[in-house]
């Protein structure tokens, strides 16, 4: 759960699909407070089209624009498209709008299997979750949105955001063929990602926000198209989406796979940012395959490398952490707001949960849209910086200082005393760490709560031990004397 997952959540390329899917649990019904409203969505990943579904549902009209052309006819972005695994905090979005989710076994997420430096393998099962891939999800979503809300809902692509006018309620965007448009709004909701153009907007209209964007550190690029038989026998016996980590001897070093619909892998080759301009040659990237990794299959490597040298690397992840997310008429949500890194695999999943937190600010606002932006800051600001700082911390794995780092000391005390805790009083405690329901719908402010507490409590305990000994063998001089 605590080691890096650069993929599993998000940055392995699969193959598209949006056939088979399970029915549907019934959108839960609202009235419409918003009629007559209009709303514009400046980027349609999948948070800006579920946004667009919860504001469309509230009666708004809602103006979708993007950047790049739709996903299905966007070749850069099938080419680096990544999967994202939908664990219940982002499934749970999709549920209150009825949107269905893929039922065929090959989308349900098996579980993952680690390969070590020494060859060993790990496997941990994690039934429940479903695999897209990030531009097959987008595509997904915009289908849903306008089959949902054909009269509500208008996409825009190749139409980028221009500049934002915060007091006039105006925004412009530079359309193909070099022209501009520009729309009026009620709510403008930048879901544009970590170099938002919107959230640039909010940060002139307020000297004072402060903003701040870490890279992860890590680059990547991705292969496909190969076949194997590297299935452990575990999870030979039903079908189902599998992940393959392959970890080196350093921890920026890593090679994933996943497994296709079409029972083809797909996957990445990862190094610390900056890596890659040391290999020149197809043969540098083979040799070094060779050398970092074990039980990466043979006849993977040479097409690995070939594809790798072929291709420029794409970082893994920015961690965004605002000190507003709301403006007059305005709202950032998704990455725009609280970008994070795939370490623990919660980029699009906290962006779809910020959606549904979007819907309930809806309701509660009771139609007065100027009560809105600041009301979504209200709910969701304290679980976002949460987010942020257990993401930061997560990278104390990264560094190996071990317990040196103090952010490594706080993750494994909060780990070891509350599976201890879990299992000793868990009517009190819980069944687990707090850090361990990442997965769950649990507040990420109440999961780094846990994780404070339970490592201040480690840290007493150690300092009353040290103590109790100090004084038994004081004890001990003295008898002794």
């Amino acid at each position: 759960m605590l080691m890096w997952r650069p993929c599993h959540r998000s940055c392995i390329p699969v193959a598209h699909s949006s056939s088979a899917v399970a029915e549907a649990a019934p959108e839960q019904q609202v009235v419409p407070l918003y009629s007559g409203k209009r709303a514009v969505v400046v980027g349609a990943g999948p948070a800006g089209s579920t946004a667009a579904m919860f504001l469309a549902r509230q009666g708004f009209a809602v103006d979708v624009h993007e950047r790049r052309p739709e996903p299905k006819q966007d070749a850069v972005d099938t080419g680096r498209a990544y999967i994202i695994i939908l664990i219940p905090r982002g499934q749970a979005a999709l549920q209150e709008l009825g949107v269905p989710l893929p039922s065929q076994r090959e989308f349900i997420t098996k579980g993952t299997v680690r390969h070590n430096k020494k060859g060993k393998i790990g496997i941990s099962r994690e039934e429940g979750n479903v695999t897209f891939s990030r531009s097959s999800l987008a595509q997904y979503l915009i289908d849903q949105a306008r089959q949902r809300y054909p009269a509500q809902i208008t996409f825009h692509f190749n139409s980028a955001c221009a500049g934002v006018d915060i007091p006039q309620r105006q925004v412009s965007f530079s359309v193909a063929g070099g022209g501009r448009v520009q729309q009026q709004y009620d709510l403008l909701v930048g879901a544009d990602g970590a170099g938002s153009q919107v959230r640039q907007a909010l940060q002139q209209h307020y000297p004072d926000m402060q903003v701040s964007i870490d890279d992860s550190g890590r680059e990547y690029k991705v292969y496909g198209g190969v076949r194997g038989d590297i299935e452990p026998e575990e999870f030979r016996r039903d079908p189902g989406a599998t992940l393959h980590l392959w970890s080196s001897d350093d921890p920026w070093t890593t090679v994933t796979a996943h497994s296709n619909p079409d029972g083809t892998y797909s996957g990445t080759f990862s190094l610390k940012t900056g890596g890659f301009s040391d290999l020149k040659t197809v043969a540098d990237y083979e040799a070094l395959l060779r050398k970092k990794f074990v039980g990466v299959p043979d006849d993977w490597l040479p097409v690995i490398a070939e594809q790798a040298a072929a291709s420029t690397p794409s970082p893994a992840g920015k961690r965004v952490r605002c000190s507003r997310l709301d403006g007059p008429g305005v709202l950032l949500l998704g990455d725009a707001a609280h970008a994070v890194t795939p370490v623990f695999g919660q980029g699009a999943n906290s962006a779809l949960e910020s959606c549904k937190v979007l819907g309930t600010v809806l309701t509660e606002a009771g139609g007065d849209v100027s009560q809105v932006p600041q009301r979504f800051t209200s709910s969701r600001l304290a679980d976002m910086h949460a987010l942020n700082e257990l993401d930061a911390k997560a990278y104390s794995f990264f560094r190996r200082r071990g317990l040196l780092d103090p952010d490594f000391l706080q993750l494994l005390s909060h780990v070891l005393l509350g599976t201890i805790l879990s299992k000793l009083l868990p009517f009190l405690y819980g069944r687990q760490p707090a850090l361990l329901k990442l997965g769950s719908t649990t507040p990420y402010s109440i999961i780094i709560a846990a994780v404070k507490r339970d490592s201040l409590m480690a840290a007493v305990g150690f300092a009353a031990l040290g103590v109790w000994l100090s004084l038994k063998l004081a004890v001990k001089v003295m008898a002794g004397v």
